[in-house]
């Protein structure tokens, strides 16, 4: 069986009509980025150096270089809030599924599906404990829209705060 052949029948591989910014990028509104400031700035400092940025990522992304880190940030030693904004608010990024991105670090198998396993290991590392079979069965049963005992990406999806697909089905707000 091919890799394509374990992927749910509802996944898709076109992009998702997601809200624009004015350039035609995808849309990031401050409150969006304020939630993943948050995970990142864990001390309350307002900035973030490299250090910090690479040792919170390389949870989801083990083999992240200082390099790849270093063009996240612009080339610069350190960026705030309002600089991480001013950045990333007006990207052009048109062919990009945020949500679809987010999932892959949950699923790096290419099952289709969220590895608990995988879930369980990233609160560890993060510091928020252990996470019982118990506490595990009781994500998935909250995280499973369509109950067929697995998280998918639409299940993923209804879980994140971004990346939400264009109700209106306009192309810039």
């Amino acid at each position: 069986m091919t890799d394509r052949g374990k992927r749910p029948a509802d996944s898709k591989d076109s992009p998702l009509p997601l809200p624009r910014n004015e350039k035609g990028g995808i849309l990031i509104t401050e409150d969006e980025l304020k939630v993943a400031w948050e995970f990142f700035d864990t001390n309350g400092k307002g900035k973030l150096t490299m250090s910090e940025i690479k040792r919170r990522l390389q949870t989801f992304y083990k083999d992240i270089t200082t390099r790849e880190v270093k063009f996240l940030l612009n080339n610069q030693p350190e960026i705030s809030f309002d600089e991480l904004y001013a950045l990333l608010k007006d990207n052009q990024l048109t062919n990009f599924d945020p949500v679809k991105e987010a999932f892959k670090v949950y699923d790096p198998n290419n099952t289709g599906f969220v590895d608990m396993d995988i879930v369980k290991s990233f609160f560890k590392e993060l510091g928020y404990g252990e996470i019982s079979d118990e506490d595990a069965k009781i994500i998935l049963e909250t995280a499973d829209g369509d109950k067929d005992q697995r998280i998918g990406l639409e299940d993923f999806r209804m879980m994140v705060p971004f990346g939400q697909p264009d109700a209106s089905g306009s192309s810039a707000d």
